[in-house]
């Protein structure tokens, strides 16, 4: 069954849940949960409470299946649901939610020297990144995160966030300008740092 899942599309799936295989469900599960469990430890810096949070998502879209008409992708469907219920539990828990890495020591290929070096340049990246999207408001945090992390497309982007595609864009450049402002201010205090002034 499983191998069945991963051939079929989106709507075939959708399809045969509603025509009463629950079991084709987990084929939708498995496409997209990294996706989701993604985006909500982004957004939430909490694995436990991501990995709950998605739980909860899945199940709200299982739950409203029937709704989904298909005039926008599967994905994006289920996007909105995902980021209205990260928002929600976001809003319930009101504490600002730890940061913890998404890759352990134990994840890093010792392979070779050039894969591990590009392995620890691509998480220092990763961790000066995150460190400027904590920074940021959970607005500028989810368009980023949606757009860039997530690749979704300007026009997925609005729908999920509940915007018109011009004020996405307009909302978006301004994201882009303040994530840049606190890199270049985080980069130039690494620097000071390094060299000791």
């Amino acid at each position: 069954m499983e191998q069945m899942n991963q051939h079929m599309s989106d709507r075939e799936l959708i399809d045969r849940v509603l025509a009463g295989d629950t079991a084709a469900y987990q084929g939708l599960v498995e496409r997209y949960q990294h996706m989701v469990f993604t985006l909500a430890v982004r957004l939430l810096r909490n694995r436990e409470l991501a990995e709950e949070t998605a739980q909860d998502v899945f199940i709200k879209a299982y739950l409203g299946l029937k709704g989904f008409r298909g005039s926008s992708k599967f994905s994006t469907w289920l996007y909105k649901i995902a980021y209205n219920r990260i928002l929600d539990t976001a809003g319930a828990e009101g504490r600002k939610p730890e940061l913890r890495s998404e890759l352990s020591p134990e994840q890093v290929s010792a392979r070779s020297l050039d894969d591990t070096w590009s392995q620890l340049m691509e998480r220092e990246r990763r961790s000066v990144l995150d460190q400027a999207l904590e920074r940021l408001d959970p607005a500028d945090r989810s368009l980023l995160s949606l757009f860039y992390l997530q690749e979704q497309s300007l026009q997925e982007v609005a729908a999920i966030m509940g915007l018109n595609p011009g004020t996405a864009k307009v909302r978006l450049f301004r994201a882009r300008e303040r994530l840049k402002a606190v890199l270049t201010t985080s980069l130039q205090g690494k620097l000071l740092e390094a060299y000791g002034r």
